[in-house]
Formats: C-alpha cells, structure tokens, sequence
C-alpha cells in the first residue's frame, strides 16, 4: 500500500506541474497535432479514405512524441536542475515508484490527447473503426519508447537549455523523419531504411492498421518493445537518483 501511495505522490506532483503549464500542455497534445492533421489533408487534396487515416495516425504519433519526449522530457528537467529529484531522494520513496509515477502520468497524457485526436479526425472525415485492445497496447507501447529516450536525455543534459533544445528536436524530429505523413517511396534510398525502424514508424504503421479495425501488427509491436526496453533501461541506469 506504501509504495501505490508513494506512486500516486509522484503522479499528483508531475499532474499539478502540468495544469500550472496548460496552455504549453494542450498545443502539444491536441492543437498542433490537429492543425498538422487538417494541414496534410488540405496540401494533399485527397479523399481517399486511407489517406486520412494515415494522416490521423500521423498526428497521434505527433501528439505521442510531443508529449512524451518534449513535454515530460522538459517536466524531469525541471525535477533534476530545479532539485526537485534531490527532494525526491531525501524522502522513503524507492527509485521505482518515482518510475511508475512518470510513467503512469505519461500514459494519463497520452490517453488523453489520443482520444481528443480520434474525435477530431472522426469530426473532419477520418473512417475510425479502431480495435480498441491493440490500439492500447500501441499506445502503451509508443508511450515507453518514446519516454525512455526523454529519460535519456533528462539523466544526460549537462544544462536546463541543452536538454530542452534535445527534447524538443527530438520530439518534432522523430516525426518529421519517419514516413509518417507520406509514403516511404517518397523518401531517398538511403534514408528509407533508417527512418523505417524508428519507433515512432513502427507506431504509426500499427495505430493506421488499429485504427481500420485490422490487428496485423505484429512486426510493429516487436520493434516497439525492443525499443522500449533498451530506451527505459538505459535511461533510467543514467538517471543519477542519488547525487555525489
């Protein structure tokens, strides 16, 4: 019971960071991935049905990498160079607890601005009949990868201003760098290879087929869990919970 309490601490403490910080919040998760999503539909001047839908995939890929890397990447910044997880390692609370708080407020984030994007897109044209059990598990599985790599570079910025201009290029470029809002034909050769085992490809490929109702994702769940296994890991060996 001590440690579901020790969690919920952390998960209020990240949530009334982020209602003091809204407006930063709500473009990162809804406004600009929303505005992304009309934006490719409008240049595109497609109807076809699959077209927005790997569009709408696109901006829940967008949204999820904004959040995750750039939003809650900027939030344990904050918590290291303000001393915040200093506090933390001064109280009864294990390494472990802090982890499930952030993760679990990460994935209250996602839920959140994927269910707003849905409803958007179902708005503006989007065929949404998703399987809703993959879907989550993709979601699930996004969220961890794309949070480990903002661990990663929260444990390794030597500066607030460094580790902010690393989530935030991250988060948009993980994006602008997969094929994503465009077909990987589109690409040059040599990038094709690379951009195809991003993780944030890999969740785009699964949340398109989810969302047509389809549960052929097996190559994409693989590589999403590889990646958050060696992201989550790695990030949180760096993280320095105790400073010298």
């Amino acid at each position: 019971m001590n440690r579901v309490n020790d969690i919920a601490g952390v998960f209020r403490i990240q949530l009334a960071s982020m209602r003091r910080e809204i407006g930063p919040f709500l473009l990162a998760a809804i406004v600009f991935p929303s505005a992304m999503y009309l934006f490719a539909n409008a240049v595109s001047g497609a109807e076809a049905p699959q077209n927005r839908l790997r569009f709408l995939a696109g901006s829940i890929v967008f949204s999820l990498s904004l959040t995750s890397i750039s939003w809650l990447g900027y939030l344990l910044l904050e918590n290291r160079f303000t001393g915040r997880l200093k506090l933390f390692a001064t109280l009864p609370i294990a390494p472990s607890s802090y982890v499930f708080g952030v993760l679990i407020f990460a994935l209250a984030q996602a839920a959140l601005g994927t269910t707003t994007l849905m409803l958007v897109g179902r708005v503006f044209g989007a065929q949404v009949r998703p399987n809703f059990s993959l879907l989550i598990v993709v979601v699930f599985l996004t969220i961890l990868s794309l949070c480990g790599l903002g661990v990663i570079i929260a444990a390794r910025a030597r500066s607030f201003s460094e580790g902010s201009l690393w989530t935030d290029t991250l988060g948009a470029g993980l994006v602008l760098l997969a094929p994503i809002y465009y077909a990987p034909e589109m690409m040059p050769r040599g990038l094709r290879v690379f951009a195809q085992l991003l993780p944030t490809s890999f969740a785009a490929r699964a949340l398109q087929t989810t969302l047509t109702g389809g549960h052929a994702i097996g190559v994409e769940l693989f590589g999403l869990s590889v990646t958050a296994v060696i992201t989550l890991a790695l990030g949180f060996h760096l993280m320095k919970w105790r400073e010298e």
